[in-house]
């Protein structure tokens, strides 16, 4: 969607799509580093024996924009206002390689860190 930008702003049906996987993708990116108490939440986030690593995503700027302006972007509210993180910079950002690098942690503990 983002080499021909033009199009998919001419069309409703790309436009609708191309938001609702930028929200969704907010949203998920969001609660992979949630640390809210409650049972509904499951976030790495939440995981002791991750918590070096995810840490360290967590500290990365774009995770860090995202976290930080996604009430604004997907609720419309924020305790202070921010500059909502846009499309292409996410798509410039290295989120991809973030989360992929993230798909291939256990949430498991294994036996040589229970030791």
């Amino acid at each position: 969607m983002q080499t021909n930008i033009e199009a998919v702003q001419e069309s409703n049906e790309l436009t609708t799509t191309h938001r609702a996987l930028w929200t969704a993708l907010i949203i998920e990116v969001g609660r992979l580093f949630d640390t809210y108490n409650t049972k509904d939440v499951i976030s790495f986030k939440k995981l002791p024996h991750l918590k070096n690593s995810i840490d360290r995503y967590h500290g990365e700027a774009i995770v860090g924009r995202i976290i930080d302006t996604r009430n604004t972007f997907t609720g419309h509210f924020a305790k202070e206002a921010s500059t909502v993180i846009t499309a292409p910079e996410i798509c410039n950002s290295n989120l991809g390689e973030i989360l992929d690098e993230m798909s291939k942690l256990s949430i498991q503990k294994s036996h040589y860190e229970e030791h």
